[in-house]
C-alpha cells in the first residue's frame, strides 16, 4: 500500500510516528513535496525468503512508542492531540489589517489597564447634585414579556464600529428617523453649496454653465438613530454622538478640573468614552472616562457618572455635578471554552476581584469541578445538579452560592467570547439598588469568527445580564417555579421584575462580545 499525505501546511515541533501492519511495511519522510528528498524514518520487518516459518523482524519499543489504553478519556481530554493554529488554546497570529472595523484596536479594549484617579482628589472640582433616574417604569404593573419595550439604549462617543457595515444589506433594511431639520430649513437646499470655477470668475454667468460643481454636505444618519431603529435593525450597533455635541461637555469638564486645586494641574489627554443617557423633560446623564496626565506625565483615568447643569456664569455651556450615592464600584467542549475564556481575562487583566461560577445538570464528557481546579483561576464555585435540565433553577443555584449582598453577579451562556475588558464594563455599569446592566451580544452567524465576525446583534435577548446580589434577591431571583424544565422566555421575565422595581437598565452593544454558533444537537435534554 502506498498512501501519500500533504497537510499544506508546515507546523514546526517534534512528533512520533509510528507503524504497525500484517506484512512488512516502511515509512518514509519528505522534507518537502518532492518524492527525491524521501528518508526511510521506520519499517516493519524485512524481505525474507519464501520459506514457511521464516519471520519478519519488528521494531522494538526503543523506536515505538508501546500502546496505551484511552479508552477511559473524555471527549474533553485532548492534550494528547498536537495543537495546530486552528486549535483554541493557542493565541491567533495578529493580523494586520482586520478587514472588520469592530475588531480593529480601540482604546476602549485596554481601559482596564490605566489606574483610576481617587475620587477623593476630583471631588472638589464638581458640586454634589442628588441622583434622580434618567428613564423609569412608572406603573406598578406590567404585563408579561412587556419589558423589553421599556428599556433605552445610551448612545456613545466615539465611534465604537459596532455599526455591522459589512454585513449584507438586502438581508434587512434598516429605517432611520426623520430629520425634521430638513423641511423646517427648506428640504435638502441647504445641504447644497455650489462652487465656483475658475471659468465663472473669468467669464461671470452669462453663458449655460455646464460644469457646475455642488458639494453635497455629509449627513450623519448613524447618530439619528433612535431607540427603535436600534432594537428592531439588528446591524445598527450603538448610537454615535456627534462630535459637536460632546465637546461642550468635555470643554466644562476641562475647566471645572482647572478650578479646583487639587486637579488644577492635571491636563486631558485623550477622550476615551463618552456615554450618554437622555430623556426629553428629565435631563441627561453622562459618564465620562478621560485619561488625565499630570505634571510628571504619569497618567490616569478618571471615570465617573455625571449630571448636566445650568451654568449661571456661561449659560451657554452647561455645568457638570456629580449625583450622590451613584458611581460604580472599582474594585463538555463548551465549558472548557468558558473557563479558558475566564483564564484569559485573568491573565490579561491581573483582576483577581471576580469568581466563576458553574452549574452541572448530570455531564458525562467532562469533569467541570476537575477542570475549574486545574483551571488558573482567582477564585471559582461549582455546583452539580440532578435531574433534567432547567435554565431558571440553575443559574438561580448559582446565585444562591453567592453570600455577599454587594457583590455583582453577571449571569451568562458558555458559548462566548468575552472582551478582555467585560469585568471592568460590568462593574461600571451596574450601580447598586439603581441600575442594572444588560450588554448586546452579537450573535455569529455560521462558521464566523471572532476575528473576522459576521451576524447580527441580538437586540432582543437579555439572558446575559449584570445585578447587584441585593438587587437580584430584592426583585425574587429567577422564576423556578414557571420555568422548570424549559427555556425561552425566562431572561424577560427577569427583565419585566427589574423594570418594575424601578431600576433602570444599561443597553449598550458592547465590542468583541460575541455568542458562537453552534447546533443544539444533544444539548439541554435534546437527543
Amino acid at each position: 500500500m502506498l498512501a501519500l499525505i500533504s497537510s499544506g501546511c508546515s507546523v514546526p515541533g517534534e512528533y512520533m510516528f509510528a507503524i504497525a501492519s500484517d506484512d512488512n511495511s516502511e515509512f518514509w519522510l519528505s522534507l518537502d513535496e518532492s518524492t527525491r528528498n524521501l528518508k526511510l524514518m521506520a519499517f516493519l520487518g524485512k524481505w525474507r525468503l519464501n520459506k514457511e516459518e521464516s519471520n519478519f523482524e519488528v521494531i522494538t519499543s526503543e523506536f515505538l512508542s508501546l500502546y496505551s489504553d484511552e479508552s477511559s478519556l473524555l471527549a474533553v481530554d485532548n492534550q494528547i492531540i498536537p495543537q495546530t493554529a486552528a486549535s483554541r488554546k493557542l493565541a491567533p497570529d495578529p493580523i494586520s489589517k482586520p478587514d472588520v472595523d469592530m475588531v480593529k484596536e480601540d482604546a476602549r479594549d485596554t481601559i482596564y489597564k490605566i489606574p483610576l484617579l481617587l475620587d477623593s482628589i476630583v471631588e472638589d472640582a464638581f458640586p454634589k447634585c442628588p441622583y434622580y433616574p434618567i428613564y423609569l417604569f412608572e406603573n406598578d404593573t406590567i404585563e408579561r414579556y412587556d419589558g423589553i419595550n421599556h428599556v433605552r439604549y445610551s448612545s456613545v462617543y466615539p465611534n465604537d464600529y459596532t455599526r455591522l457595515a459589512t454585513e449584507d444589506i438586502k438581508a434587512q433594511i434598516c429605517f432611520y428617523e426623520k430629520d425634521e431639520t430638513i423641511e423646517q430649513g427648506g428640504g435638502f437646499g441647504p445641504m447644497l453649496k455650489f462652487e465656483r470655477t475658475d471659468d465663472e470668475a473669468q467669464g461671470g454667468m452669462s453663458k449655460p454653465n455646464w460644469t457646475q460643481i455642488i458639494n453635497v454636505k455629509p449627513v450623519d444618519f448613524h447618530s439619528k438613530q433612535s431607540d427603535f431603529v436600534v432594537h428592531t435593525c439588528k446591524r445598527a450597533g450603538n448610537i454615535i454622538m456627534l462630535q459637536k455635541d460632546v465637546m461642550p461637555i468635555i470643554k466644562v469638564f476641562r475647566n471645572q478640573m482647572m478650578s479646583s486645586q487639587n486637579t488644577s494641574e492635571l491636563l486631558v489627554k485623550r477622550v476615551l468614552n463618552v456615554e450618554k443617557k437622555t430623556k426629553f423633560g428629565v435631563g441627561s446623564r453622562y459618564l465620562l472616562e478621560i485619561e488625565m496626565e499630570d505634571k510628571k506625565g504619569k497618567n490616569f483615568l478618571i471615570s465617573k457618572y455625571f449630571y448636566t447643569t445650568k451654568n449661571q456664569r456661561n449659560p451657554e455651556l452647561p455645568g457638570l455635578c456629580s449625583p450622590v450615592h451613584f458611581s460604580w464600584n472599582p474594585e463538555g467542549k463548551w465549558v472548557i471554552h468558558f473557563i479558558n475564556e475566564m483564564q484569559k481575562i485573568y491573565q490579561e487583566t491581573g483582576d483577581k476581584n471576580f469568581n466563576v461560577i458553574i452549574t452541572d445538570y448530570n455531564s458525562t464528557d467532562v469533569d467541570v469541578e476537575q477542570e475549574l481546579k486545574n483551571a488558573y483561576l482567582p477564585s471559582y464555585q461549582f455546583k452539580s445538579l440532578n435531574g433534567r435540565f432547567a435554565k431558571a433553577l440553575g443559574i438561580q443555584s448559582g446565585v444562591d452560592l453567592v453570600e455577599d449582598k454587594n457583590s455583582i453577579l453577571f449571569m451568562c451562556d458558555l458559548h462566548i467570547h468575552f472582551p478582555s475588558s467585560i469585568i471592568d464594563s460590568v462593574r461600571k455599569h451596574c450601580v447598586q439598588g439603581k441600575k442594572a446592566y444588560a450588554p448586546v451580544v452579537m450573535r455569529l452567524g455560521c462558521g464566523a469568527t471572532i476575528r473576522a465576525p459576521s451576524g447580527f446583534w441580538e437586540t432582543e435577548g437579555y439572558g446575559l445580564i449584570g445585578i447587584y446580589k441585593s438587587d437580584m434577591d430584592h426583585i425574587g431571583g429567577m422564576n423556578v417555579k414557571e420555568y422548570t424544565d424549559k427555556w425561552g422566555g425566562e431572561d424577560w421575565e427577569l427583565l419585566d421584575r427589574i423594570v418594575l422595581n424601578k431600576l433602570e437598565v444599561e443597553r449598550l452593544h458592547l465590542r468583541n462580545f460575541a455568542h458562537f454558533y453552534h447546533s443544539k444537537r444533544g444539548m439541554w435534554n435534546k437527543e
